[in-house]
């Protein structure tokens, strides 16, 4: 049922040209790593930091989740399971890896959804978030690279990622003394998490002498969703208890605030954290520098903007 869904859209696709294919790969470019992050870092450093730390913590629990479940699945993609899938050329290499769940919908779930739960008073701004998960989910089904169950367990799981980490939030604002508790928890469920993916066994079949998914590069691929999630908790975390900043300045320093840190944010993500971690190319290594990005701009950076405002003042 499944791929007979695929080969639908597939000749929809093939009759249509490549004119919605661009339109779908530009949404599930913009649902991922720093497209998602920077807005994210922007919403808690100048406009709404509470907003924003549920947000941040929604999409980082929505990544960590499903680097879970993808290690513990190890589903094929849909043309390894069926040579009449031809997905489309221009997202091949973006779509390694193991296919169960979708990665593009737990992140736009993990994002759109945080922004759905923390603005739900405001029924224009949840009714876009739905529409927006729900493209992204049907993207992936479109251009032929995920299963219908692949989106959905994305779609719904970071949901209930979203409602967990909004939860735990709240928690931790109303019981600051638990703070100290709660990170060893969360320390030790993270160095769980990587424990299993590196260690459990994973499928090796091989087709014409050439392995379809290679373990090693799954275990590194699973480290660097977990070290983002890790990286926005751990940034939480200090800066609650170090920096705390306020996002009740003025506009002017607002928008100096979002400008420069998405500037250094996209630098540090592009030129730092990715080509570091490809030099190293370990698992702790690619953990390290993705946890790097969302800790240093979730602390250090303001405390930088908060020093160097309050010197202007």
């Amino acid at each position: 049922m499944d791929i007979e869904y695929l080969l639908i859209l597939q000749n929809l696709r093939n009759a249509v040209g490549s004119s919605l294919n661009s339109f779908f790969i530009f949404l599930t470019n913009i649902s991922v790593d720093h497209y998602i992050l920077v807005p994210a870092l922007i919403l808690f450093w100048s406009v709404d930091k509470r907003k924003g730390s549920r947000v941040l913590m929604s999409w980082g629990t929505s990544l960590a989740m499903c680097a879970l479940l993808k290690s513990t699945f190890c589903v094929y993609r849909p043309w390894i399971r069926d040579s009449r899938v031809q997905p489309a050329e221009e997202v091949l290499s973006g779509a390694t890896g193991y296919s169960f769940p979708s990665g593009h919908s737990f992140s736009a779930g993990g994002f759109w959804g945080g922004i759905g739960l923390v603005y739900r008073k405001y029924r224009g701004i949840v009714a876009f978030c739905i529409v927006y998960i729900l493209l992204v989910m049907f993207s992936r089904n479109y251009l032929g690279v995920h299963t219908p169950q692949d989106v959905l367990v994305g779609g719904v799981f970071s949901l209930f990622c979203a409602i967990a980490s909004v939860k735990l939030c709240n928690y931790l604002d109303s019981h600051p003394d638990k703070g100290v508790l709660v990170f060893v928890i969360i320390t030790l469920m993270t160095v769980i998490l990587l424990l299993y993916i590196a260690l459990k066994p994973y499928p090796e079949d091989y087709v014409n002498g050439v392995i379809l998914v290679d373990p090693r590069k799954m275990t590194v691929d699973g480290f660097k969703d977990p070290g983002r999630f890790y990286g926005i908790f751990l940034g939480l975390f200090l800066e609650k208890r170090f920096v705390k900043f306020s996002t009740d300045v003025s506009t002017d320093k607002k928008v100096v605030r979002a400008l420069f840190g998405a500037m250094l944010t996209i630098i540090w993500w592009l030129a730092v954290a990715n080509p570091v971690g490809k030099l190293i190319g370990t698992n702790w290594g690619y953990f390290i520098t993705q946890a790097s990005t969302p800790l240093i701009f979730m602390t250090l950076y303001p405390m930088l903007f908060t020093r160097l405002e309050a010197k202007k003042d």
